[in-house]
């Protein structure tokens, strides 16, 4: 027979299981705090090498945007800074080198570029700062939030959610997927910066770069041993970073086609045809009371006929990745380089 002491040990070690599993409960709304809703968060890494020159005879310092770290090439790299992201507040902690002196000045950080110096200073945004890229909902004809809303998981297995639906009896079906272009570029003008700040500080170039991630944050949350309890995707991202004026290169992996190729692509695969613009002259009427419209004045003087010139517009063009992910597979990165020179001061 069981002891009173055993049965309460037994029943408090059941307690104690009970609570740690219940820890292990979580429940994903679509969409979330950082994630899209089909479940998608971007993340960006980036590092970029830049080289600066300072002309004047005296010495510059030089404020950097706390949202980047920075390594300055000189005195043993000493003269740095970087960010930490604390993932309890979500606030970045900053950790400077113990000489302040080098920099940071009238508290603003940075770095010194002195009289007729060049120099090297990197730029990261690494892994460590969560830096998120927000990508696009997926959207569809259905009318509110239709489909797969909270996703529930215990011990890494997915129990079960909630699906919205739409109350019309008109809409059986309500939408077709098509992979949907989620994000659009961020333009960065980096050798546009220095002019409009100091006409003596020249950016001679710079190479870097960049990593973009994209995870599926429901599903990579679960074990997911078994494919069925996963859910794919159908998607496009675009190039995150464009560097105005600089050459990209060597993407991994190669991406799908140009974004002027994508928008006649996603016409095809939807079966749509672009509109052609009506471009008929109406005619006014006779007999309204009008003067009729002609290249000569009343006085007879004959005018010429202005010719219209219309402007060229170079299309923006950029890297577009058209992504499935299937069971087993939920998360995809992104890499590619930059470079940019100007050795003309």
């Amino acid at each position: 027979m069981v002891s009173r002491k055993a049965l309460s040990l037994a029943m408090v070690s059941l307690f104690l299981l009970s609570i740690s599993l219940n820890a292990l409960a979580e429940d994903y709304s679509l969409p979330g705090g950082d994630y899209n809703n089909i479940g998608l968060k971007g993340e960006l890494v980036m590092w970029v090498n830049v080289t600066l020159v300072n002309l004047a005879p005296y010495p510059k310092f030089v404020v950097v945007n706390p949202l980047y770290d920075f390594q300055v090439y000189r005195f043993g790299g000493t003269e740095a800074m970087r960010g930490v992201k604390n993932e309890t507040t979500g606030s970045t902690v900053h950790y400077l080198p113990p000489d302040l002196s080098k920099n940071t000045l009238n508290y603003r950080v940075g770095f010194w570029v002195y009289a007729y110096e060049t120099v090297k200073v990197a730029f990261r945004i690494t892994e460590a700062r969560h830096y998120t890229l927000p990508l696009k909902d997926y959207s569809d004809d259905c009318s509110g939030s239709v489909g797969i809303s909270v996703l529930r998981y215990e011990n890494g297995t997915l129990v079960g959610g909630k699906i919205n639906s739409v109350h019309d009896l008109n809409q059986p079906v309500c939408g077709v997927i098509y992979p949907q272009l989620l994000n659009s570029p961020v333009v960065i003008r980096l050798n546009d910066i220095l002019p409009s700040m100091d006409g003596y500080v020249k950016m001679l170039k710079y190479e870097g770069s960049v990593e973009f991630k994209i995870t599926d944050v429901p599903d990579s949350a679960g074990v997911n041993d078994t494919s069925e309890k996963e859910f794919p995707l159908l998607f496009a991202v675009s190039e995150p970073l464009l560097f105005a004026n600089a050459t990209s290169y060597e993407y991994e992996p190669p991406y799908s086609m140009n974004y002027t190729d994508y928008m006649d692509f996603i016409l095809k695969y939807r079966g749509l045809s672009m509109k052609k613009e009506s471009h008929a002259i109406h005619q006014t009427s006779e007999g309204n009371g009008l003067f009729p419209l002609t290249n000569s004045l009343i006085s007879g003087v004959s005018v010429p006929e202005v010719q219209k010139t219309e402007p060229t517009i170079k299309p923006l063009d950029f890297p577009i990745w058209i992504v499935y992910m299937g069971p087993g597979v939920n998360t995809l990165e992104i890499r590619y380089r930059v470079k940019w020179e100007n050795y003309s001061g």
